[in-house]
C-alpha cells in the first residue's frame, strides 16, 4: 500500500474528463430525444429509455465527481468541470420531470409542448456536438454556442405564448397542470443555457 501511494504521487492518475463530459452531454441528447419520441407516440420503450439515460447520466456524474476529488491535475479549471456536469444533469432531470408530470396530471401533448421539446432536442444536440469537439477543436466548439442560445430564446417565446393561451381559457385546473409541464421544459432549457455559459467560459480559456 505504501509503495502504491508513493507511485501515485510520482505518477498521478490522469482521468478522461473531456470524454466523461462528452458522454454526459450525449446522455442528455439521448434522453431528450427519448422524451420527444415518447410525447409523439407514447411508447413504453421510449419512457424506459429516458429513465435509463437519467440513471446512467447520474452514475457518470457521481463517478466524475469522485475522480475530480482524486485528480492531481485537470485539463481545465476543476470548478468549471464540476459546474458544467451539475448543470447538464439538471437538464435531463427536468426532462424526466416533464415525462412524470405529464403522466401524473394526464396532460396531453399540444403544440406548445411539442414545439418547446423540439427546440430543446435541437439545443442538446448542438451542445453535445460542442462538448465532443472541445478538446480537439475548441474553435469549432465555439461555433455551436450561438445556435444553442437561440434555442433557449425560442423556448422562452413559446412558453410565454403558451401561457398566454392557457390563462385565457376557462379551466383553471387544466391551466395549472399545463403550466407545470411547460415550466419543467422551460427549466430544462434554462439549465442548458447555464451549461452554455460555463461551456463558453471553458472554451475561451482553452483558446
Amino acid at each position: 500500500m505504501g509503495k502504491k501511494r508513493i507511485v501515485d504521487r510520482i505518477f498521478p492518475a490522469k482521468y478522461p474528463f473531456f470524454e466523461m463530459l462528452a458522454q454526459e452531454a450525449e446522455y442528455n441528447e439521448l434522453g431528450v430525444t427519448s422524451l420527444c419520441n415518447w410525447v409523439a407516440c407514447g411508447s413504453c420503450e421510449d419512457k424506459e429509455n429516458l429513465l435509463r439515460y437519467v440513471k446512467e447520466a447520474d452514475d457518470l456524474r457521481m463517478s466524475l465527481e469522485e475522480k475530480l476529488v482524486e485528480a492531481f491535475s485537470t485539463p481545465f479549471d476543476r470548478g468549471d468541470i464540476y459546474s458544467i456536469s451539475v448543470a447538464m444533469d439538471r437538464v435531463i432531470e427536468y426532462a424526466k420531470s416533464t415525462l412524470l408530470s405529464m403522466i401524473a396530471f394526464d396532460v396531453k401533448p399540444d403544440n406548445v409542448i411539442t414545439g418547446m421539446l423540439e427546440m430543446l432536442k435541437e439545443g442538446v444536440r448542438y451542445f453535445s456536438a460542442s462538448v465532443k469537439s472541445l478538446q480537439s477543436d475548441p474553435h469549432g466548439a465555439e461555433k455551436e454556442i450561438p445556435k444553442i442560445r437561440n434555442t433557449h430564446l425560442i423556448i422562452e417565446e413559446l412558453y410565454r405564448d403558451g401561457m398566454k393561451a392557457v390563462f385565457s381559457g376557462d379551466d383553471p385546473m387544466q391551466a395549472l397542470k399545463q403550466r407545470e409541464v411547460y415550466h419543467h421544459i422551460k427549466d430544462a432549457s434554462s439549465n442548458l443555457d447555464e451549461s452554455v455559459d460555463i461551456l463558453h467560459r471553458i472554451i475561451v480559456r482553452l483558446i
